[in-house]
């Protein structure tokens, strides 16, 4: 089943923070680019763990608005938890969104997925204006997380700010052996394989240290040059005849004589032959990428 929605795991006590972040998805669900599921949908008398694991399997993302309820609910880690980490290795990313200061760090199943806002920060603590600005940047994440086609989206600042033309991509091979520099002057081979529902497989070698790591990436079908992360890389590419993917390293395959962190993800744009982009860490560009398909 290929994935497209977004699955939300939240307490009930924290309806708010549902209804807030809903509105900010509303954009994304008007024009058809993703489906958002809690557990509103779900009519009296239904069945809710099959209705919920009906919906985790159709779900690309799954949103968890943490926060001190979240932390205590024994429904969410005995009922929802298992099943959102055992999606996760079928292709589900998990997404912790931080609304309330909490302990979250001590759930080890939390602490293994990067948490938004960036460092973790609740958005609580943010004025009214800073959460608007976070839900909004985390939507143009999901956006090019779930959405499912190309569309060009111009600066916010630029006239006709908002393009409503889809448009279907040329092919773009990403199969194969992609050779460059990360930072460049660190030596690196990414091999691509597997690729399935805009979900692919591979390993990252960094051949000076012998050290290989596992990766598992997403080709991203629509994606916005105003977006934070997106607009650090480039503006020029044209989306005709290019693809936004990302990709993270999951574990060393092979541990050499290099230290890995596994707590970023690499964003590209791949065009024919030709990858660029870069390491980010949350939201913060930390070293670039380029590589080029043997």
């Amino acid at each position: 089943m290929s994935r497209t929605n977004v699955f939300v795991s939240y307490s009930h006590d924290d309806r708010e923070w549902l209804g807030r972040f809903s509105l900010h998805i509303a954009v994304l669900e008007r024009r058809g680019l993703v489906d958002l599921w809690s557990d509103t949908r779900i009519e009296a008398g239904a069945d809710w763990e099959l209705s919920i694991e009906t919906a985790l399997s159709a779900a690309r993302v799954a949103v968890l608005l943490i926060s001190p309820a979240f932390l205590g609910s024994d429904f969410i880690w005995k009922r929802e938890m298992p099943r959102i980490i055992a999606h996760t290795k079928q292709g589900l990313e998990a997404l912790p969104l931080i609304v309330k200061p909490c302990a979250w760090r001590l759930e080890d199943e939390l602490v293994r997925f990067q948490a938004r806002p960036t460092d973790g920060r609740p958005l609580s603590l943010g004025s009214e204006s800073q959460i608007d600005q976070d839900l909004s940047a985390f939507t143009y994440e999901l956006a090019a997380k779930v959405g499912k086609a190309i569309a060009t989206i111009n600066s916010p600042h630029e006239e006709n700010s908002v393009s409503d033309q889809l448009r279907v991509p040329s092919p773009v091979q990403l199969e194969g052996e992609w050779v460059g520099y990360y930072d460049r002057t660190r030596p690196i081979r990414l091999l691509v394989r597997d690729t399935k529902d805009e979900v692919f497989h591979g390993i990252l070698e960094y051949p000076n240290e012998r050290t290989v790591t596992i990766v598992q990436g997403a080709m991203h079908p629509i994606w916005f040059k105003d977006d934070p992360i997106w607009s650090q890389i480039t503006r020029e590419a044209n989306v005709a005849d290019s693809v936004a993917i990302s990709f993270r390293e999951t574990g060393y395959e092979r541990r050499g004589s290099g230290s890995i962190s596994f707590d970023g993800e690499y964003r590209a744009i791949a065009t024919d032959g030709t990858m660029t982009g870069a390491w980010f860490s949350g939201k913060r560009l930390v070293g670039s990428l380029t590589l080029e398909l043997r």
